[in-house]
């Protein structure tokens, strides 16, 4: 009887329709990542980042090192973006701390980017879109340099799509001299060395100015305007407007 049972029952499913075919869907996560992709190959980022660039984007970038937020300078004379991968960035530059002057090289590399909304908008500029991007990187000091060490850290960037190419979105003046954050790229990083195993701590930032209370205690003081604390005086805050090109190679006479 089970018997007969089980074979009117393989009929009954024999003669019904035959089952739909499952689709699989596209995990979140695989969907996001070809987006990401795509976004990389249609931006190229070399413009905000190499030095002199756009003459109003990228210039020399300011950060801080260690406790006591010793001012570093740093710049990206070369930025070079890969022909295969479009998230991989080549660099060459020179920091500078203090009289301390050191060349490097190194990769950056994206690992996500996504659009967004700004928090704050500038009148007069006119954007298609705005975006935020993750990374890391890594920068390695000349091994011929005494105390050269490897820079090794993450980035966060936002910057924004104009009819003529990329850009940061300028900061927003505000009442009293004070100023909203504009659009940048931030390095967070740690430095490491054979001479100095112990990891220090550096951040920079093309937008430095107006990170810079998010990063060190206390760094405005004055209810009117912005004014440096005078206790980072001595890290070298003193005097971060000077405007003389370090980085430059000096000329050899002509004899």
């Amino acid at each position: 009887m089970k018997l007969l049972l089980m074979l009117a029952a393989l009929a009954a499913a024999a003669a019904g329709s035959p089952p739909a075919k499952s689709s699989k869907a596209i995990p979140a996560r695989a969907s996001t990542a070809a987006s990401s992709r795509t976004l990389f190959r249609q931006f190229n980022l070399t413009p905000l980042w190499q030095l002199h660039a756009k003459k109003v984007e990228a210039q020399v970038m300011l950060g801080c090192m260690g406790a006591q937020y010793r001012r570093l300078e740093l710049v990206y004379e070369k930025v070079r973006r890969d022909g295969r991968n479009p998230a991989l960035y080549y660099v060459e530059g020179k920091s500078r701390e203090r009289e301390r002057i050191l060349p490097f090289r190194g990769t950056i590399t994206l690992t996500a980017i996504r659009k967004v909304n700004p928090d704050v908008r500038v009148p007069g500029f006119k954007a298609l879109g705005h975006y935020e991007v993750k990374g890391q990187f890594r920068l390695t000091e000349s091994p011929a340099e005494e105390g050269a060490g490897v820079f090794t850290g993450t980035l966060a960037m936002t910057f924004s799509h104009k009819a003529g190419g990329v850009a940061y979105m300028p900061a927003q003046e505000e009442e009293f001299g004070f100023r909203s954050r504009g659009e940048g790229t931030t390095f967070t990083s740690q430095w490491t060395s054979v001479a100095h195993p112990k990891p220090i701590k550096i951040v920079w930032a093309s937008n430095f100015m107006d990170i810079a209370y998010t990063v060190m205690d206390q760094f405005y003081i004055g209810d009117r305007g912005m004014h440096i604390n005078p206790k980072y005086a001595r890290a070298g805050w003193n005097r971060y407007w000077e405007n003389d090109e370090w980085w430059a190679e000096a000329e050899e006479p002509v004899l």
